[in-house]
């Protein structure tokens, strides 16, 4: 070929390419900003000793289980891969939109038994999910440890799924309990609604919104007690779990060879434009004298959320979304707050306070929800959950944790905008004590948060015949989400889309995989 001949690759090698810089970016972004996780587990391992009433002795021991596990952990993940072979199923536990859950167990360890979540890539890809199910895979990780998250045991993946091998929390969710109590008492509210406010404050603390509060996220352990689950439409605001990221990525290169992609018949119709694919100017061409990862840490992360999340079962999420998510305006960690009044309103009345039987109607009651909130039933609320339901239940501005996010509201106020930058320059989505005020309400004055996690909780599964029982997991699933006409503009080119989606689904997800490490309670208890 003469030298002065322009190589055009094709389609086939964009998507490669592609897919090769996006994992060096994310697999050195994360060597980057975790420089020595092992630290990390020993630092968490001595101060679980120095909680614990152990003499000399016993913490030397410990110490020496540690360095023993941590030996035989870095071995496994070097030479044992978990794949789906290595389980066993037993059966479906649930279904929807994101895949199913199924109960399962390792081959080789039949006495324990796992929630194993199967997500199919080929209908979240064409969905533009990439960045979501990062993010769930990512916060699960980085909530390793945590009593008020359902553990991650393993995450891996083939080429058409992937897979989270998770604690199976065999006592069901919070919703077949109001289920089949209707309603429950302030007393008994007020426990499990302190836990909910734990679990939700770990997910501000690891700096996520979880977007998706709803009773059936909250599932009880064989001891009664709560964590929450499902981070499917988790937001962190990173770069590595934006959708406009990977874009960016596949029609960057587009743009920069100039290999044309006509889409499907309607993107012909239409005559759709390469160069309006550019989801957004925080995309733009990284400085010379900057490095790529640093440049993308400080100027590509998201200081809000804007979009509207679960718009796939959006008739499902939407009675418990707040105002300022339907309106399409910007909002923070106080949209999980709304949530937790919309579910503590459910719990005490038996129905949830925005109900209708049409989904548009539901949205219109709760954007106006002034009018269409009513706490003048029967039995009369206290006055203190009724001042708690009204402080969650509001305008995000007046609704309690405000106070962290004063900066967030002052971009909104009628200052011009020079004011506004002085003011605020860098607004936060989430703040990790952002619970203070909730916790410091009157309603939870009997609360001891220190001790809630040792406390007796009110209902405790029980009639269970073994570990493998399913008796507080319903029939009843939801319906699988439908397939749609692929958002990726280069995944509808009636050519070559069928075979980039294949080349996707093997590539998209490297560094998903990961073992959890083993865990210090089970010999320091």
């Amino acid at each position: 070929m003469p030298l002065n001949t322009k190589f055009t690759p094709s389609l086939k090698t964009i998507e490669i390419t592609s897919d090769v810089k996006i994992y060096l970016e994310t697999y050195f972004n994360n060597i980057l900003m975790n420089p020595n996780i092992r630290s990390m587990r020993r630092r968490a391992m001595e101060c679980r000793l120095q909680e614990s009433a152990s003499t000399v002795y016993e913490k030397s021991y410990y110490r020496e289980v540690w360095r023993r596990k941590e030996s035989q952990y870095l071995r496994n993940i070097r030479t044992n891969k978990v794949t789906i072979s290595d389980f066993e199923i037993i059966k479906v536990i649930g279904r929807g939109a994101f895949g199913c859950v199924k109960l399962a167990k390792m081959k080789e360890r039949v006495v324990q038994v796992f929630a194993l979540k199967v997500i199919p890539k080929a209908g979240h890809l064409k969905n533009g999910q990439e960045g979501h199910l990062r993010a769930e895979r990512d916060f699960l990780v980085a909530s390793e440890g945590s009593r008020w998250v359902v553990p991650l045991i393993a995450s891996f993946q083939d080429d058409d799924n992937l897979y989270l091998a998770m604690e199976y929390m065999i006592g069901g969710d919070f919703l077949g309990l109001l289920i089949e109590k209707v309603t429950l008492s302030e007393e008994i509210t007020r426990f499990y609604v302190a836990e909910m406010i734990l679990c939700i404050e770990e997910a501000h603390k690891l700096s996520y919104i979880h977007r998706d509060i709803k009773p059936d996220n909250f599932c009880f352990s064989s001891s009664g007690h709560i964590k929450i689950c499902d981070f499917g439409l988790a937001f962190s605001g990173h770069w590595t779990h934006d959708t406009a990221y990977f874009d960016h990525q596949r029609w960057g290169l587009l743009r920069k060879t100039g290999v044309c992609v006509e889409g499907d018949s309607i993107d012909r119709k239409e005559g759709k434009d390469i160069t309006k694919r550019l989801r957004s100017w925080r995309w733009g061409e990284v400085p010379d004298n900057e490095r790529i990862l640093s440049w993308r840490n400080k100027k590509c992360k998201r200081r809000m959320a804007n979009s509207v999340v679960g718009t796939y079962q959006f008739s499902v999420l939407i009675k418990t979304k707040a105002p300022e998510i339907l309106r399409g305006q910007k909002y923070d960690g106080r949209c999980d707050w709304w949530s937790l009044g919309v579910i503590i309103y459910e719990c005490l009345f038996g129905f949830t306070p925005f109900y209708a039987d049409d989904s548009n109607e539901i949205k219109a009651n709760v954007l106006k929800w002034s009018s269409n909130l009513d706490l003048q039933k029967n039995p009369p609320l206290s006055p203190e959950v009724e001042s708690l339901i009204s402080s969650l239940i509001c305008e995000k501005e007046c609704r309690l944790g405000m106070t962290t996010y004063w900066e967030n509201d002052i971009q909104a106020l009628p200052y011009s905008s020079v004011t506004r930058r002085r003011l605020s320059n860098s607004p936060h989505f989430v703040f990790p004590n952002d619970s203070d005020d909730i916790k410091a309400h009157p309603f939870f004055s009997p609360i001891n948060w220190k001790t809630l996690h040792r406390q007796v909780p009110p209902f405790i599964p029980e009639g269970l015949q073994n570990g493998e029982d399913t008796k507080y997991f319903s029939e009843c699933f939801a319906n699988p989400n439908p397939s749609k006409r692929p958002r990726d503009l280069l995944l509808r080119d009636k050519e070559y889309g069928k075979e980039l989606l294949e080349i996707r689904q093997k590539n998209a997800f490297k560094g998903y995989t990961y073992r959890r490490p083993y865990c210090m309670d089970s010999f320091l208890s």
